[in-house]
C-alpha cells in the first residue's frame, strides 16, 4: 500500500489526503490506532503540502507566461536585425564594418547553385517572379540558404552588375511579387538574382531575366 501511495500524482495524493482526514473526523482517530497528536500532524501535513502545491501551480503558470511573453519580443526583435542585416548587405557596406556588428557565421561556402527566375507579366504593372534552385527544379532554395537577393534595372540596357540595379528584397519565399508605378509602363525592367545565406555570405548571380512592365 505504501508503495502505491508513492505512484500518485501531487493532486491525486491531495484528494486522499482530504478523505484520510474525513475519514479520521467521521469515526474517530483511535478507531485506525491513532492519536489526537498524530492526526493534527497529519492534517498539518497534508495543508502545509496543498499550500506548496499551490504555489508551485502559480509560480508553473507565471514561468510559462513569462516565457510566452519572451519568445514573442524575441520574434519581434528578428525581424528589424534580419531587415537592418539584409539592407546592409545590400547596400554594399565594407565587410570590415559588417564583422563589427559581431554577428555570427557558419564558416560555411556559398551554395555552388544559383537562382533561377521566371516572370509573370499577366497582371499590369506587376510582376511575378517565381524562383528556384537551378540545380534542382523541384527545390526552392539550397540549405542554409536564407533566400534569393532580388536586384532590378529599369532601361532598354541590360545590367553589368549589381551597381547598375536596385536592390529590390531578399525573398524566403517564392514568388516575389514586384508592383511599378504607370509611368514605368511599357518600361523593361531586368532582374538579377543570386543566394543569400543565413550567415550572409553570398552566392553568384544566376542568369538575368527580363520582362516588360504591362500598362
Amino acid at each position: 500500500m505504501a508503495e502505491s501511495i508513492n505512484n500518485l500524482s501531487d493532486a491525486d495524493l491531495i484528494a486522499l489526503g482530504k478523505t484520510i482526514s474525513a475519514a479520521i473526523a467521521s469515526v474517530g482517530f483511535a478507531t485506525y490506532g491513532s492519536t489526537v497528536a498524530k492526526a493534527t500532524a497529519l492534517d498539518s501535513a497534508l495543508t502545509t503540502f496543498e499550500d506548496d502545491f499551490n504555489a508551485s501551480k502559480a509560480t508553473r503558470a507565471a514561468d510559462q507566461a513569462a516565457t510566452a511573453t519572451k519568445t514573442a519580443s524575441r520574434n519581434a526583435y528578428l525581424v528589424p536585425v534580419r531587415e537592418f542585416l539584409s539592407v546592409a548587405k545590400a547596400s554594399g557596406t565594407a565587410k570590415s564594418n559588417m564583422e563589427l556588428l559581431g554577428v555570427p557565421t557558419n564558416g560555411g561556402p556559398p551554395p555552388a547553385t544559383v537562382p533561377i527566375a521566371k516572370i509573370d507579366t499577366s497582371e499590369r504593372l506587376t510582376h511575378t517572379i517565381s524562383w528556384s534552385d537551378a540545380g534542382a527544379a523541384n527545390k526552392r532554395r539550397p540549405k542554409g540558404v536564407m533566400g534569393a537577393e532580388i536586384w532590378v534595372k529599369l532601361g532598354d540596357t541590360a545590367p553589368g552588375n549589381e551597381k547598375d540595379c536596385a536592390f529590390l528584397a531578399v525573398d524566403s519565399a517564392s514568388p516575389y511579387v514586384a508592383s511599378y508605378e504607370p509611368t514605368d509602363a511599357g518600361k523593361i525592367a531586368h532582374y538579377m538574382l543570386r543566394w543569400r545565406m543565413n550567415d550572409g555570405t553570398l552566392g553568384t548571380w544566376g542568369e538575368t531575366v527580363s520582362a516588360t512592365i504591362t500598362g
